[in-house]
């Protein structure tokens, strides 16, 4: 009967742990699956309880900051400086004179209309052909083709 509580406790933190990502349930999970095992090998049911507790404790406090902080930097994408993405080197066509960040105006690539900006001293003009270099967000920055 032991070996099918502690199934049942791993089972339902692994769903939590699925739907929340804090890395609480997982580590309860954890213990639980210990236990489990020393159900198996029926170690009685007090001490499976008290490894369970001691297990997941232990491994909450050492693991989950570390879990939490890898886990989470890996979501957090640095807005502060300019990438590359799928749009880099496509070329393209300007709609509306394309100026500096205070200037923006909009391009025309693949048939999509897009926000773009230029590090170059002059505007790009309507019409001219433009390729892109980086975004930053939803904005394009582009130099003359």
């Amino acid at each position: 009967m032991a070996v099918l509580f502690w199934l049942i406790i791993v089972v339902v933190c692994v769903v939590a742990e699925l739907h929340t990502n804090a890395f609480i349930a997982l580590f309860i999970g954890f213990g639980a699956a210990v236990a489990f095992i020393l159900a198996i090998a029926s170690v009685p049911f007090a001490l499976q309880a008290v490894l369970w507790l001691i297990v997941s404790g232990v491994t909450l406090m050492a693991l989950r900051p570390f879990a939490m902080k890898n886990f989470h930097r890996a979501l957090v994408t640095d807005m502060s400086r300019p990438t590359k993405s799928a749009l880099t080197n496509l070329k393209g066509v300007v709609e509306v004179t394309v100026g500096d960040e205070n200037h923006p105006g909009r391009v025309k690539i693949q048939g999509e209309s897009w926000k773009a900006v230029t590090d170059w001293m002059e505007p790009i003009p309507d019409g001219a052909p433009i390729v892109v270099k980086k975004t930053y967000g939803t904005t394009l920055w582009v130099e003359p083709a």
